[in-house]
């Protein structure tokens, strides 16, 4: 009497858990190990994994212990062919590998004789096994694709929506979590990583990898994209959490549309004007550090450059105040702010009309294109382009319509309030001073950044600099003898905070 071992499988969890098949596969394995005379040592039970591929739990340990125990194993028995693989390259592969361990492959439903006839009957079966997988596939994959089309999302719920009755709805728990991000990173104001601290300290832990995947996401404005199934995303049904101009707005900034406004990447506390303030001598940034004294560690700024000569430094106390006061000194004056209101509106007035019309263009330009787009496809269709022609002219027309929604996008960017935005704009100026001294690390660098674009040169207690923000320029002969007034080249919407 030869030595075997039993292999049974089930595809899916609910037959191993209901017991679907299994039980009868073994009967008929041990039915069949009696009438050729074999004795069964063991059974090897596969509960819910497909035949797909050899990386299986139950077959790994199975070729593991023939591998261990070869010399006291004749043969292994298995129910049928698709019972032990759908991959008809996985059939020759395994028949192979127990075929130099000395082990029979033996089917309790198949065919083992060892004719030609024979081997041919079992590889068709085995043909005919991945066949039939590929058909299961292939009509899992249009029934996918089909409620793909009608905007059912058919994959994972992503963070921010769960999935429920075939379908993606927000989560309760992290949709607000995703909005904010949203938020947040629209303004241009925060870098990824400054979200991801924002986020943990809100309960929400997420790397800088993911979040890039999440701020590219589409399903989080409505729509569905695969590229595999629709050359453009589809309208998906069920609730958005952001609208569809705020992720296009994200969207340009990922891809360097829109300018941002964020602090320096290496920062500490303590010396909030540190890569900001230059060396009189050599025009390097200075960095920040402090020197132990006799009872105490005293606060420097200080050229760290290995070229500069002088070895400037500066007490930080010293520094930061002289920076104080030179916001005093140059903020505007009430007079100044009234005027810079009334401009603004005027400006903005007469910049709202050429938007407006500049709004209306696009639009007409964008139907056109889409026209256009729209008769390519009839063309394609007719035959009467090929498909070389087709794809050049469908990649070219896309650049233009995105060029044309960005420009739309940038027109549509109007005030809905203005007046409270210039009063709350004029009010942050009249005490800029104070907000600098008063404000964390991040608004102290943005409010540098966004009065000083290109940095302040520290020169015997005052500064000079080649570049400031018009409004903040006084009148003053002493101030510009040293400041290059740069203008604005056209009137930004403000918003507000």
């Amino acid at each position: 009497m030869g030595n075997a071992i039993i292999y049974t499988r089930v595809s899916t969890k609910n037959q191993a858990e209901e017991g679907y098949s299994l039980a009868g596969q073994e009967k008929d394995c041990k039915i069949f190990a009696e009438m050729n005379n074999y004795s069964v040592s063991k059974v090897f039970v596969e509960k819910g994994e497909s035949a797909k591929t050899q990386d299986r739990t139950e077959l790994q340990n199975l070729m593991k212990f023939c591998v261990a125990n070869k010399k006291n194993i004749d043969a292994i028995i298995i129910w049928k062919i698709d019972r032990l693989t759908r991959d008809i390259k996985d059939f020759y592969r395994l028949q192979e590998f127990f075929t130099k361990l000395n082990i029979r492959v033996l089917f309790a439903r198949e065919n083992n004789g060892d004719s030609a006839t024979d081997r041919l009957t079992r590889n068709l079966m085995g043909v005919l096994a991945q066949y039939e997988n590929d058909q299961k596939a292939e009509r899992v994959t249009n029934g996918m694709k089909t409620a793909f089309l009608q905007g059912h999302w058919m994959w994972k719920a992503p963070i921010g929506y769960l999935m429920k009755n075939g379908n993606v709805e927000p989560d309760p728990k992290t949709a607000h979590h995703i909005k904010k991000i949203f938020k947040l990173f629209s303004t241009g104001l925060y870098q990824q990583t400054q979200i991801i601290k924002i986020m943990a300290d809100d309960g929400l832990k997420i790397n800088t990898n993911r979040l890039c995947r999440l701020l590219k996401n589409p399903i989080y404005s409505g729509y569905i994209y695969k590229k595999e199934w629709a050359e453009e995303p589809i309208r998906g049904i069920f609730e958005p959490l952001i609208s569809e101009a705020e992720f296009k707005k994200v969207q340009d900034i990922l891809n360097g549309k829109k300018p941002v406004i964020t602090a320096y990447k290496r920062n500490n506390p303590e010396f909030p004007l540190r890569q900001f303030i230059t060396c009189p001598n050599c025009n390097q940034p200075l960095t920040g550090s402090k020197s132990k004294g006799r009872k105490e560690r005293y606060a420097y700024y200080h050229c760290h450059h290995k070229d500069c000569c002088i070895n400037f430094r500066i007490r930080k106390e010293k520094l930061e105040k002289i920076f104080v006061d030179y916001l005093k000194f140059i903020k505007p004056e009430r007079d100044l702010l009234n005027l810079f209101e009334a401009t603004v509106k005027d400006v903005y007035n007469e910049k709202l009309s050429i938007r407006l019309n500049s709004q209306k263009q696009v639009q007409n330009k964008l139907i056109e294109l889409k026209n256009r787009k729209s008769k390519l496809i009839d063309f394609r269709l007719d035959g009467t382009i090929s498909e070389e022609d087709y794809k050049f002219k469908t990649e070219q027309l896309a650049e233009e319509i995105q060029e044309q929604e960005f420009r739309l996008r940038e027109a549509d960017a109007v005030i809905d309030d203005l007046t409270k935005c210039l009063k709350y704009a004029c009010k942050a100026i009249c005490n800029i001073d104070t907000i600098w001294e008063n404000g964390d690390l991040d608004l102290k660098q943005r409010l540098q950044k966004l009065i000083f674009p290109k940095g302040l040169m520290y020169y015997s207690n005052d500064f000079r600099t080649a570049e400031i923000s018009s409004l903040f320029i006084k009148k003053d002969a002493s101030l510009a003898s040293y400041n290059n007034m740069v203008p604005p080249s056209e009137f930004e919407s403000l918003s507000t905070p």
